[in-house]
């Protein structure tokens, strides 16, 4: 009885907590086994992988005059073991919400990323994800400051980074710092979308990635992104994509895909040509078949070719996989 008692008290005191705040406990789990060639005689004949598999909470609480607090912590979880540490920290941020918009503070997914992060047929997939191509694609900042918006059918969000690769300092006397500004403005309405970012990192470069997709009702979709990424000048380091120095990238990435059934069968090809090096390739193919409404297998080849854009650069990586992924 007094246990009973303890538990009725307890449950009376959460409640209220319970009742004024909205959480939501999510993640996906993604893993593939297949083989990875990359040339070499040590090469393994398979390979288990896990591919940004995750998982998190996020939600918000009602606050008075109208406004919410907001807030999403997120953690990378290496499945297959073979990382030194099995946790990362992804996007994690506290906010305030209101008839203004949200402000959020924290580490997060530059604006310029979500412009175009839906087109990629291969998400989340380590070797045919569009963030070997597309290098706005894999842009996530520390010490950031952003403000989120929407209109209609029109979004915007713009983000300011006091340092996007240090500790928040001015680095004197050591490496310079690196503030960042970032916006994004999309266009969502039926079957289109189109999107378009901009980055700017100082003594690293700069990004413009735009973005156009059609998706049918039957699941059917076409997707394009280009982007153009400059390095900052003499000096400029060759990080997150930026090609580093006084180079340019031009990149394209183009896919689609068409549903029968369970089944949605999927392409995609990606171009990165430097100015001052080679062109970068990535080349994909592969059929999802969903199990459930959050579950999927799928199998796919994927070459990718001149990473390192060496001038008539012909080094290969050649993966064939099977996949799993689950959501919840």
């Amino acid at each position: 009885m007094k246990k009973l008692l303890v538990i009725a008290v307890a449950t009376a005191l959460i409640a209220p907590a319970v009742a004024m705040a909205d959480t939501t406990l999510y993640g996906k789990l993604h893993a593939t086994v297949g083989t990875l060639d990359t040339g070499a005689d040590t090469d393994a004949d398979v390979v288990v992988e896990s591919n940004t598999s995750r998982f998190g909470i996020k939600g918000s609480t009602e606050l008075d005059n109208g406004l919410a607090a907001t807030y999403g912590l997120e953690m990378g979880v290496d499945i297959d073991g073979d990382a030194a540490s099995n946790l990362s920290s992804r996007n994690q941020f506290v906010g305030l919400k209101g008839g203004f918009g949200e402000v959020r503070v924290g580490k997060h997914d530059t604006p310029a990323k979500l412009a175009t992060a839906g087109l990629d047929a291969f998400a989340d997939n380590n070797q045919a994800e569009m963030y070997r191509i597309i290098a706005a694609d894999s842009h996530r900042v520390n010490n950031a400051v952003a403000y989120i918006n929407k209109f209609g059918p029109v979004g915007f969000a713009v983000a300011h980074s006091t340092d996007v690769l240090g500790e928040d300092t001015d680095n004197a006397g050591a490496a310079a710092n690196n503030p960042a500004n970032t916006a994004m403005v999309n266009y969502s309405n039926g079957p289109i979308y189109a999107g378009l970012g901009y980055t700017a990192v100082d003594n690293v470069g700069t990004d413009v990635n735009v973005g156009l997709g059609y998706k049918h009702e039957a699941g059917h979709f076409a997707n394009v992104v280009y982007e153009q990424v400059e390095g900052d000048g003499v000096g400029a380091p060759a990080v997150a994509g930026f090609p580093g120095g006084v180079s340019t990238d031009t990149n394209i990435y183009v896919a689609g895909g068409f549903k029968t059934g369970a089944a949605t069968l999927k392409a995609g090809y990606g171009s990165s040509d430097r100015d001052t090096g080679g062109e970068e390739t990535n080349t994909t193919v592969g059929v999802d078949y969903a199990l459930g409404k959050k579950t999927s297998t799928y199998l796919l080849w994927n070459e990718r070719e001149n990473e390192a854009h060496a001038v008539d650069g012909t080094a290969k990586i050649t993966a064939t996989q099977i996949g799993l992924v689950t959501e919840f």
